[in-house]
């Protein structure tokens, strides 16, 4: 058995006829009986009812064409991979991956990606945003992603930066809070809840520059938990001990014991960048980062 009968078989059968099916291919309807019993042959099993015109499939035949179809295109994608491995100045992409870009934008660019370049081989590396610029320099990743509270920042040299979405701040709230009776809420109405803030690590300056921004409308949260990342951040708000903020790009797909709601007076956005080494000429940065820009639009 090999690709080329299984091929020849699918081809009869959307084709309704060895005849039709020959014409298409541009080969005589004798090489294509050949191959189709030699296919049963080896089967064991006849793939048609030949008793009927024009000739229908057999229980068995059925099976198979629903099979060949799945391994024609495995196969394919395959010599495809092969073509492009060949050809490719590099085969791998290393990312550093921050936590908030999981939840949604991150892994259908990936699915993506390996959809178009599936020859590539991608390697993942959690960090936080401060350790993206660290992990470049010393060439552990080629790409790295930062979130932001501030648009303008000065960027070396020797590293490139572009935007890939604005994530607008969103109020998470326990699905049971009486604040999840409005559509959105005030920043004082968010302020009256205990504030649970993330990450705990030191570097970050994210949970620091969220509280100096409230503080700036003229309003101190308090403060009841330092949660060590996001995941942690969110299980205590389904738990009902806070709320916290968070990025829209979190929303989807999310808890379902946890409501996320705007904040009427406080427009604080995060800016979520791509990072990569002005030097590193690895082509797969760039139809990474394509795919995700247009992951980004939907």
């Amino acid at each position: 058995m090999n690709v080329k009968q299984l091929r020849y078989f699918c081809k009869v059968v959307e084709k309704n006829g060895i005849n039709p099916a020959a014409a298409d291919l541009q080969i005589g309807a004798t090489t294509i009986s050949m191959q189709i019993a030699a296919l049963e042959k080896e089967m064991n099993n006849e793939l048609f009812n030949r008793s009927t015109r024009p000739m229908t499939l057999t229980k068995f035949g059925r099976f198979v064409y629903q099979r060949s179809q799945e391994i024609i295109f495995n196969f394919d994608s395959f010599e495809n991979d092969i073509c492009s491995y060949t050809n490719s100045e590099s085969t791998s992409l290393n990312i550093g991956v921050i936590r908030s870009l999981i939840f949604n934008i991150l892994p259908e660019t990936i699915k993506q990606f390996t959809n178009s370049f599936g020859h590539i081989d991608i390697n993942l590396k959690e960090g936080l945003s401060t350790n993206q610029y660290e992990l470049l320099a010393e060439q552990v990743i080629d790409l790295g992603f930062v979130r932001a509270m501030e648009q303008k920042q000065e960027v070396d040299n020797d590293f490139c930066r572009e935007l890939i979405l604005i994530d607008p701040l969103f109020a998470a709230v326990p699905k049971n809070h009486y604040l999840t009776r409005n559509k959105f809420i005030t920043l004082k109405d968010f302020c009256n809840s205990p504030f649970i803030t993330f990450p705990g690590n030191q570097k970050s300056e994210f949970s620091d520059t969220v509280v100096e921004k409230i503080k700036q409308n003229g309003l101190s949260p308090v403060i009841s938990y330092k949660a060590r990342e996001i995941h942690s951040a969110l299980s205590f708000v389904a738990a009902g001990l806070g709320v916290t903020l968070v990025g829209k790009t979190v929303i989807d797909n999310n808890r379902q014991d946890i409501a996320f709601l705007p904040i009427s007076d406080f427009h604080c956005n995060c800016y979520i960048y791509a990072i990569y080494r002005s030097k590193n000429t690895n082509p797969n940065i760039q139809h990474f980062l394509s795919t995700m820009k247009k992951v980004a639009l939907n």
